[in-house]
């Protein structure tokens, strides 16, 4: 079985060879339990059996979904047959595109002026422009455990899942302006996600991040 990342943040990884880089899930196991990101539908086959092993049997409550692609979203079928009171977090673009293809669960649209708080869980949401014609998709950072899931956002590297330390105002700065080319719309989110202060950055794909805070580094 898989092995935390931090606390009970637990990783699961895929080389995707379409994109030659790793691709990233995590599932929060606290109570009610959180999954960022399905993965493809293979890798939702092979993910959910560690889930319920995991869980010992509790509920998955959540799947949070940053933005509508393949590797965000590609198994929620396969999720949600599986659990099927499943609660999709998303941004509005993608639970339109969800009803668009015909799902009929429950979704609720990330309002990062409105975070959702539920047992051990406390989501805060930032909108950023990920998404196709322009639209937004949404980032989460869980105040509770300080887990940031930063999806697409910073720069990606073909490394595997290795954690490394850093700090959050240096993450911040490299931010990949090729993935956000609206310089504007980079400083506002910027701007909004210095107020975050992680502990931990868990990334959609590359090297996740452990956040020294302090003068002098300290975690």
């Amino acid at each position: 079985m898989t092995q935390p990342v931090y606390g009970n943040l637990y990783q699961f990884s895929e080389m995707s060879g379409r994109m030659n880089m790793p691709v990233h899930q995590y599932l929060l196991a606290a109570d009610p339990a959180i999954m960022f990101s399905t993965g493809t539908s293979s890798q939702a086959e092979w993910i959910l059996p560690q889930i319920e092993a995991i869980l010992g049997g509790r509920p998955l409550k959540y799947l949070f979904i940053s933005h509508m692609e393949s590797d965000e979203c590609g198994g929620y079928r396969i999720f949600q047959k599986k659990y099927p009171k499943l609660v999709i977090i998303t941004s509005p673009f993608t639970a339109r595109e969800l009803a668009g293809f015909g799902y009929r669960g429950k979704v609720v649209t990330g309002d990062e002026n409105r975070p959702l708080t539920d047992g051990q869980l406390s989501l805060r949401f930032f909108i950023y422009p990920s998404e196709v014609h322009l639209q937004n998709g949404i980032l989460v950072m869980d105040r509770g455990s300080g887990v940031f899931y930063s999806s697409d956002l910073f720069a990606r590297d073909t490394s595997d899942g290795r954690v490394r330390d850093g700090r959050w105002e240096d993450i911040l700065h490299n931010i990949d302006t090729a993935l956000m080319p609206d310089e504007r719309k980079r400083q506002a989110l910027m701007k909004d996600l210095e107020t975050a202060d992680p502990g931990f950055v868990a990334s959609g794909h590359g090297v996740c991040v452990r956040c020294l805070r302090g003068r002098n580094g300290r975690k």
